[in-house]
This record gives C-alpha cells, structure tokens and sequence, in this order.
C-alpha cells in the first residue's frame, strides 16, 4: 500500500502572533469594562442631578403625597398573633427559616422575613385604686419598609433598582440591582436587607403588596389582621385618624411617627408607650434625607471616570509593550 500524500507544510512564520484566546480576552474585558463603567457613570450622572436638586420641604411633602397609599398601625391594638407576617410571606412567596426569626423578641429582618413582629418588655403606668404604678407589659411593633416620600434607598441607588413608583409604594427591580447594598447604608430606618443565598444576591423589602394595590387590594398585612391594628387608605386621611385617637385617648404618646421622620413616611404608628422603648429610631431629622446622599452620590460619577481612565492607561500600556515585543523578534530574524 502506497503511503498517502502529505499536504506540504506552510511556510514557518518569523513573527509569533499573540495566543488568539488571550488577545480576544483581553480585548472582551477592556470593551466591556469600557462599556459597563461608562454606563454606571452615565446612569450615575443622571442620578445625581436628581439627588442634586432643591429639597422638598415636608409640609408640600404631605401635601403632595396625601393621596399616596398608607397604613396607620396602631400598636396598642397589636397583640403579636402573627397573621400579618404570615399573610406577608404567602404574599411574597417566601418561607420560614429556624434562623430568621419573624416573631417574638429575636425578630429580625432578613432575607425571608420583609415583615416582623417584635416583641418588646416596656414600662407603662396604670392607674390603680392607690393611684398611678408603673408595671412592666409587653408590647408588639410591627416592622416592614416604611415607604418614605423622599426614599433615600432610591437616592442612593445609581441603577434605579429602587424607586418610588408613580402609585407611591418603594419598589425594588431585581434585574436592575447590581448588588451594591447602598441602600443598606442609605435607609434611616434601617430595612432593606440582602439575600446572600440567591445567585446573584438581591435586595428584599416590603413593596407593599404593589402588585396587590394594583388590582384595588388592601396590602395582605392590613388584611389579615384580626385586631384592626393595621387600617390602610390615604395617607392624609390615616394623618386625620391618628390625631383623633391621639385626641380622644390620653393613653397615646402625643406624637405620629412617620408623619415626619427623615421626610415623612407611608407608614404611620401611634402608641401609648415611648417609640424609642420599642426600638424606634426617634432622632431623625423632619427633612428629607436624599439631600445628604449626595454627599456621597455626586461622586460616582468622577470615581467612575477614574476607573475608565486607569483601564485605559493599563490597555495602552499593554499595547505598547506588545508593539515593542514584535519589532525586537521582528529584527532578531528566524
């Protein structure tokens, strides 16, 4: 048997090309970071102009937003049972985790867990046949987002994952979130937490029940709680409401919280025990917090131009030294 015919061999090259795998690599990452800053920066810039502009004071704030939906949550109608947090996590399609406690006095938020129930041992004062005793009670917070006028979350958050929507609840965008966890930092209350076991991360926080305010449904929370403790409707009118009960019931604290805190809130509470022995943040300003985010926004943008640059410096560094490389091996010959 003859031996096949070999094709001749090409001619050897006298000049090496880079790895073809590297050269297009390197070439994907540089267009893309090009790419991904530039837009970070561009989508920085245009949140910051917002962040940047005059704050609304809090009476036009309410003004504005009268009309916005809002729940009054009455925490001396409150009795722990729970339903709320339940009818939440059907709502959300979210489960129970023996780590993240929901109710009692270990409640946290967390990634399950976008309402809570905590449970707190206070002093109140009862009225006695031997006059006024302070006894030790307990009382019941619910917790969630409080859907601020003015979201520093929102502020805080260049790719507009968070937002206030036109219906007026803070809604959150997974497939917009990056995974920064600004707005952990940002929010004065202290809500948005992270879901470190999903894929990508993401933000959890009560929206709520958007999707339920929609089709003409009260919030699953104010539905399902069997004490009216959770009255939801327009925000002016809940306003009206709890100065009523403040009014006609001594026992209240003298004071609506949310109706002011960091810009005023869509959620309101009245309670017959002080909200800070109940683990309230009482020492926020009435203004609206976007103002001091941009403190820290309006440097996204220069700090994403920074990084534009340095990768382009790097590319064009790179670049040369290759060209160098060539011409020596070009001139050393085969």
């Amino acid at each position: 048997m003859e031996p096949k015919e070999r094709s001749p061999r090409a001619p050897r090259s006298t000049v090496r090309p880079d790895p073809p795998q590297a050269s297009i690599g390197r070439r994907r990452f540089l267009i893309g970071a090009t790419v991904t800053v530039g837009a970070a920066g561009v989508v920085a810039g245009a949140q910051v102009a917002r962040a940047g502009g005059p704050v609304e004071d809090p009476e036009s704030l309410a003004r504005r937003h009268a009309d916005d939906p809002a729940m009054l949550i009455d925490l001396t109608r409150c009795v722990g049972c729970g339903r709320c947090v339940r009818a939440c996590k059907v709502e959300g399609g979210l489960g129970w985790r023996a780590d993240q406690s929901a109710l009692g006095p270990d409640a946290e938020l967390a990634s399950t867990n976008r309402s809570i129930v905590r449970a707190r041992t206070v002093e109140t004062e009862v009225e006695t046949p031997l006059g006024a005793r302070r006894r030790l009670a307990v009382r019941y917070a619910k917790v969630q987002c409080m859907h601020c006028l003015e979201p520093a979350c929102a502020s805080a958050c260049f790719m507009r994952a968070l937002r206030k929507s036109d219906a007026g609840p803070v809604v959150y965008d997974a497939d917009r979130c990056i995974g920064c966890r600004y707005c952990l930092v940002a929010c004065p209350f202290g809500i948005p937490t992270f879901d470190w076991d999903a894929t990508f991360g993401r933000v959890e926080k009560c929206d709520l029940c958007a999707g339920r305010l929609a089709r003409g449904d009260p919030p699953a929370c104010a539905e399902a709680c069997p004490q009216g403790a959770i009255a939801f409707g327009r925000r002016a009118d809940l306003l009206v409401e709890a100065w009523r009960r403040i009014g006609e019931d001594a026992r209240y604290v003298h004071h609506v919280y949310g109706e002011y805190e960091a810009g005023g809130t869509s959620v309101l509470y009245v309670s017959d025990v002080p909200f800070e022995a109940l683990g309230f943040r009482t020492s926020l300003p009435a203004e609206p917090l976007p103002g001091s985010t941009w403190a820290v926004t309006r440097m996204i943008p220069s700090t994403a131009a920074g990084v534009l640059t340095g990768l382009t410096l790097l590319y064009l560094r790179r670049r040369r030294y290759l060209e160098r490389e060539r011409a020596e091996r070009e001139e050393a010959g085969p």
